[in-house]
C-alpha cells in the first residue's frame, strides 16, 4: 500500500520575516541613492562639497570591480529581502544569514576605514551600516524558528567564516588603487566640472596620467574626454571641435592651456577658492 507524502506548505511569510523585508528595502534606498550620485558624478543631498560624503565618494573605496561600492551593497541586501519576503526556510534563513554577516562585515570595515583612515563621516554611509546591523539582528532573531535542527554552533561559524573572510578580501582588493584625495583635491575637481571646463586627452597619453594622479583618487571627477577613438566613451568630434593639438589640453572658460597645469594654475585659472 502505498503512502502518499504530505504536501509542502508553502513557507508563511511572518511578521519577522516581513520586517526583514523592509529593512532591507531601506538600505537598497539609501545604498541606491549613493551608487546614483557616484555613477552621476554629483554630490549627494546635504552634502556639502568636499565634506564627509564627497570624500567617501571620492575615494578608491567607493568603487569595486568598475562599479560603485553601494551598487554592490544594494544588490545583496535586495538579494536578502526578496529571501526574506518569500518566507525564511531553513535554506532561505542560512542564506540570508551568511549574506547578512558578510554584508555587516563589509560595512563595519569601510565604517573603520572612512572614521580613522580617510577620517570623513557619510551620513549616508552610516545610515545604511546601521541598517544592516538591523536586518543582521532581525534574521538572527527569526532563526529561532527557521534554522530547525541547525546546531548553534554551525551557525556562529557560518556566520563568522562569512564575515572573517568578507574583510580579508576587502583588504587584499583595496590595497591597490590611487591614493585618496584630498577636500581640496576633490573641490577642486567638482569646480572645474562646474564651471564646465574640459580636459582633453587620451588614454595612452603619460602626460594626462600624470595630470591626473595629482587629484589622486578624485580624478574620476574631473570634466575629462578622451580624444583617441579606441579610448573608452571617446568623443573625438568634441577635440576636433575644440581643435586640440596636445595632450592633456584644458579649456576653461576663454583660457586655453596645453600641458601638465598645477592645481594651483587649475584654481587660479577657475577662480576656485577652497
Amino acid at each position: 500500500m502505498n503512502r502518499r507524502r504530505p504536501l509542502r506548505q508553502a513557507p508563511e511569510v511572518t511578521r519577522s520575516a516581513v520586517s526583514t523585508a523592509v529593512l532591507c528595502l531601506a538600505d537598497v534606498i539609501v545604498s541606491g541613492y549613493l551608487a546614483w550620485t557616484k555613477l552621476a558624478g554629483t554630490p549627494a543631498l546635504f552634502c556639502t562639497a568636499a565634506g564627509g560624503c564627497e570624500t567617501v565618494q571620492a575615494s578608491r573605496y567607493a568603487t569595486l570591480f568598475g562599479f560603485p561600492t553601494a551598487l554592490w551593497g544594494a544588490a545583496l541586501y535586495a538579494l536578502i529581502g526578496i529571501l526574506a519576503w518569500l518566507g525564511f526556510t531553513r535554506r532561505h534563513w542560512l542564506s540570508g544569514m551568511v549574506a547578512a554577516s558578510a554584508g555587516v562585515a563589509f560595512s563595519g570595515y569601510l565604517t573603520v576605514v572612512s572614521l580613522f583612515v580617510l577620517r570623513a563621516a557619510c551620513p549616508y554611509c552610516l545610515t545604511s551600516a546601521a541598517l544592516e546591523v538591523a536586518v543582521l539582528v532581525d534574521v538572527i532573531r527569526r532563526g529561532r524558528t527557521a534554522a530547525g535542527k541547525l546546531k548553534p554552533s554551525r551557525v556562529v561559524a557560518l556566520g563568522g567564516s562569512a564575515a572573517v573572510a568578507t574583510v580579508l578580501a576587502a583588504v587584499v582588493i583595496f590595497a591597490g588603487g590611487p591614493a585618496d584625495a584630498t577636500p581640496y583635491q576633490i573641490g577642486l575637481a567638482r569646480h572645474l566640472t562646474a564651471t564646465h571646463a574640459v580636459m582633453y586627452g587620451a588614454y595612452w597619453c603619460p602626460h594626462c596620467r600624470a595630470q591626473k594622479e595629482m587629484f589622486a583618487s578624485a580624478a574620476s571627477l574631473l570634466p575629462y574626454v578622451e580624444c583617441d577613438p579606441r579610448g573608452a566613451h571617446a568623443r573625438p568630434d568634441l577635440c576636433r571641435d575644440a581643435e586640440v593639438r596636445s595632450f592633456p589640453t584644458w579649456v576653461i572658460g576663454s583660457q586655453r592651456l596645453e600641458g601638465v597645469q598645477t592645481l594651483e594654475d587649475l584654481a587660479k585659472a577657475s577662480n576656485f577658492s577652497p
